[in-house]
């Protein structure tokens, strides 16, 4: 009986390390993919875009770089003060500047694992990945605090996928 009793403990300790929710379950580039194109932006349609003039020189710029996001999309992003992150994508097939609400003054992670890289992001996947705290418009937002959000980027549209809390001082 004491044999069984400790047997049974034994396994559910393993279980719990075995099954804890950690890396393995976190969401990977490569289960995203996207096929890349070869697309070039020929000029950014301002007429449509009217946002985007303030930000002329930064869009077009990246857009000599070519596709870099989710197939054929133009992800760029420009500082806005210490450990803020402005951000927009570019369709490349029509010159359309997307303004994702999480883009607007993404601040960095501080304290432990703080990251000086704010997006994580492959040209051939749709994954994309903000460390730190997306920023917001909209003030009704719940703030999650500092982490890793995991998104998809699909129909023009980042969906969250996951949130991972870190720890901060």
């Amino acid at each position: 009986m004491i044999i069984r009793k400790a047997t049974v403990m034994t396994i559910i300790v393993l279980s719990c390390f075995l099954f804890t929710p950690g890396q393995k379950s976190l969401p990977k580039f490569n289960q995203y993919p996207s096929k890349v194109e070869k697309a070039r932006v020929k000029a950014i349609n301002f007429k449509k875009n009217p946002d985007a003039r303030t930000m002329r020189t930064r869009l077009t710029g990246a857009m000599r770089g070519g596709v870099n996001f989710a197939g054929h999309y133009i992800l760029t992003g420009w500082g806005c003060g210490t450990g803020c992150t402005n951000a927009a994508i570019i369709e490349a097939r029509t010159g359309d500047v997307i303004w994702p609400d999480q883009f607007a003054n993404i601040d960095a992670r501080y304290g432990e694992g703080y990251s000086d890289v704010q997006l994580d992001f492959k040209k051939n996947s749709r994954l994309l990945v903000i460390h730190g705290r997306p920023g917001s418009r909209n003030e009704n937002v719940r703030d999650l605090g500092a982490g890793d959000y995991y998104y998809e980027w699909k129909n023009n549209r980042l969906y969250m996928l996951k949130f991972v809390a870190v720890p901060t001082q």
